[in-house]
């Protein structure tokens, strides 16, 4: 007896446009199937789409048209040439951490070795809070330089102003209506044309994350260096193994890749690889990451191992890997990294089972938005198990934990159509601090507020508009047959995959299964194998073994898929990655 299969998704085929991808797939001698991908990527002339297969860096804005550009510039010419004690503050995850290593390296390189503080995340929160200015003090700081924050911090650069402290802020989040006193506010959403009530990006600077508008104020500085003249060898190698960083960091905080970032993450990608920056490296290696680098593993693979230090330690370890010019030092750390990062997995595991219980009562209650959260949950992991929990609901999470007697702190996380801020702008004023995109935030405030804040969310939650089912969208129906190597290969050039380019998503009808095999530690995932008008393939189902334990040897499926390239001991055969199955009655 066939085994019934529900889809956990409602499966959208896209509508098919033959004689465009027709026309497309003849002029770039294409695969039909990678045609109609850019079709509907809305790329329909061939101009554009070899502009979109092979980005060029020619896309990305100059540097002196940054907000706050000369300012920022003649600041930190002026601190390096007299040899000022500057300070880079950061940030604890991914994008903060790499664009504080991007910095250090860059006034490393120009004569100046800065200080670097990277804040807590549970003793500190998000952005420039007491310890920031104390330790400003105990550096005797002249000259502070924030990455992916600052923005928001309007007392602290009073204080910092009062104490006779240059800033520069080099920061990618929507500024409030106050600007913060500072010597430069180098912040995209300051452009001309800035919209972050809408989602709308500057004139030139769309989506950049920190480390990416890091990356464009160091170019920038270089060529002002040395007068607008070519930039010697060094300063050039810099700018490329650096953009790595900055691909790292656009990757790991989500940011959209398309235009100047899709540029950003395809030349940082093939930088990365061969990278003088012996703590990437290390990284890679202890990643088990073979052949070429790809988005997928910068978003799944070194992000999270970086996000690691922070989540369950202190960020400066990730940090300082990633600062390293020693490869001794590198290994030992990366080694470190992974240790935390194999505890993150087991304590992340262990709250989303504790909170699990909450959540699916207020699903249940109908309520628009959940807020979960106990006093032994890991502030570490917060964000990831409030993304996991919006993944499987379809609804706004608001995830916390106490760090201290009336202090808690938390991570939202929203699905895409959704304006995270909007929602928390409700009760502002019952929260200590927050701040952060329409789709994710941090916030903190006191416990004894709970339910106040819980009944402002709900409140707040009833006017949105229904969350949309959660859907699949189909690029094209395409057999084993149709996904040679040769076809896989073509489909790469769509890379690098992430936040509006996603990675294509294929269907396969009316195949049979020939194998089913458990396969992890804990047999957590399966391996199954799928046979279709005598070809097979081998599709990986990670995560689903639990939910397709009934699978029976002869089922008939439909089954939405990724596809990729597996080398093993020097053979290339092709591999599926199970995004749904369904029974294929359904179909």
């Amino acid at each position: 007896m066939s085994t019934n299969l529900t889809p956990k998704y409602q499966w959208q085929l896209r509508e098919e446009n033959h004689a465009e991808s027709e026309r497309l797939a003849k002029a770039l001698e294409v695969h039909p199937v990678i045609a109609q991908t850019l079709v509907h990527r809305g790329i329909i002339d061939p101009e554009s789409a070899k502009a979109f297969l092979g980005p060029s860096l020619q896309i990305l804005p100059d540097p002196n048209t940054l907000p706050d550009f000369k300012p920022a510039i003649d600041c930190l010419t002026t601190a390096i040439k007299g040899n000022a004690r500057i300070q880079i503050h950061g940030d604890y995850d991914a994008d903060g951490i790499s664009g504080s290593a991007l910095l250090s390296r860059l006034f490393g390189l120009l004569g100046n070795k800065a200080d670097v503080f990277i804040p807590d995340r549970g003793k500190d929160g998000y952005s420039l809070g007491a310890r920031s200015l104390q330790v400003a003090d105990d550096f005797k700081a002249e000259v502070i330089v924030t990455v992916d924050n600052g923005t928001s911090a309007i007392e602290q650069m009073e204080a910092l102003a009062a104490r006779g402290i240059e800033v520069v802020i080099i920061d990618h989040h929507p500024p409030a209506e106050q600007r913060p006193k500072c010597t430069a506010l180098v912040n995209p959403w300051c452009a001309p044309g800035a919209d972050a009530d809408r989602g709308q990006g500057g004139d030139n600077f769309p989506w950049f994350c920190g480390t990416g508008v890091a990356w464009l104020l160091a170019w920038g500085l270089l060529r002002e260096i040395n007068g607008n003249n070519e930039l010697p060898d060094n300063h050039r190698r810099f700018l490329f193994d650096s953009m790595g960083l900055a691909a790292l960091a656009t990757v790991a905080d989500v940011m959209p890749l398309k235009g100047p970032n899709r540029s950003l993450v395809h030349h940082g990608l093939k930088n990365l690889k061969d990278s003088s920056f012996p703590g990437i490296a290390e990284l890679v290696r202890v990643s088990k990451i073979r052949g070429d680098i790809t988005s997928g593993d910068l978003g799944f693979r070194l992000g999270p191992r970086i996000n690691a230090a922070g989540r369950m330690s202190s960020a400066d370890t990730s940090y300082r890997l990633l600062a390293s010019s020693n490869s001794q030092e590198a290994s030992l750390l990366a080694a470190e990294l992974e240790a935390l990062n194999s505890d993150r997995k087991g304590v992340q595991a262990r709250d989303l089972k504790s909170l699990s219980p909450q959540v699916e009562q207020q699903y249940e209650q109908g309520q628009k938005v959940l807020f979960t959260g106990n006093n032994d949950v890991h502030v570490g992991v917060l964000g990831i198990v409030a993304a996991r929990f919006t993944a499987q609901y379809g609804l706004p999470t608001l995830a916390w934990t106490e760090t201290e007697p009336g202090l808690a702190r938390g991570s939202a996380r929203a699905p895409e159509g959704s304006n995270l801020m909007a929602l928390i702008e409700a009760a502002r004023p019952l929260f200590k601090s927050c701040g952060g995109h329409a789709r994710a935030a941090g916030f903190s405030f006191d416990p004894a507020k709970h339910d106040e804040i819980m009944a402002c969310l709900v409140a707040a939650a009833e006017h949105l508009p229904a969350p949309p089912p959660l859907t699949l969208t189909i690029d094209a129906i395409a057999g084993p047959s149709d996904m040679s190597p040769k076809t896989v290969r073509e489909l790469n050039l769509l890379e690098p995959y992430g936040e509006a380019n996603r990675e294509p998503i294929f269907c396969c009808e009316g195949a049979s299964i020939s194998n089913v095999r458990g396969i992890g530690k804990e047999q957590e995932h399966l391996e199954i194998t799928l046979e279709r008008n005598a070809s097979t393939v081998r599709v990986l189902a990670w995560q689903q073994a639990e939910r397709l334990a009934n699978l029976t040897l002869g089922d008939e499926v439909d089954v939405a898929y990724t596809v990729s390239l597996n080398h093993f001991r020097g053979e290339t055969s092709v591999q599926w990655t199970l995004k749904d199955i369904r029974t294929a009655e359904q179909s």
